[in-house]
């Protein structure tokens, strides 16, 4: 097999093992929100308050439980956050587990849709964006 032909093979196999967003419905943030500094420092507040329990580091107040959920609860430093639609963000954190496919995969995250507002959501995703070097 030549070089080229296992760096195919490697690049085909890498695309296939990708996991795919569920369907979600289209939405676009206020205009300049996600760019916001002001947006991001709401955010980051409102992760400090609701989200670090679960998906902050040790020293951002993560509990030690959350090192059991399946799937991982993800801390969001990871770049690939950074290209993450944002309308999927606003989406799972609107939802939460209660849509397919993690209502079946045993997600724990709640649905912040009703104790947020949608400005309040769009914050998280900007925060979230940002903490992933976006």
């Amino acid at each position: 097999m030549t070089r080229a032909a296992l760096v195919l093979l490697l690049v085909s196999a890498m695309v296939g093992c990708r996991e795919s967003a569920p369907p979600y419905p289209s939405r676009q943030p206020p205009e300049g929100l996600l760019e916001s500094s002001a947006g991001r420092a709401a955010g980051a507040a409102l992760f400090a308050a609701k989200c670090a329990s679960c998906h902050g580091r040790p020293g951002e107040g993560r509990s030690p439980r959350a090192d059991f959920f399946q799937p991982p609860a993800p801390d969001f430093h990871d770049r690939k956050y950074r290209s993450v639609d944002p309308a999927f963000l606003f989406w799972r954190i609107s939802h939460g587990k209660t849509v397919e496919p993690y209502l079946s995969r045993g997600s724990v995250m709640p649905a912040w849709g009703p104790h947020f507002s949608d400005e309040q959501i769009w914050q998280l995703v900007a925060y979230l964006r940002s903490r992933a070097g976006g």
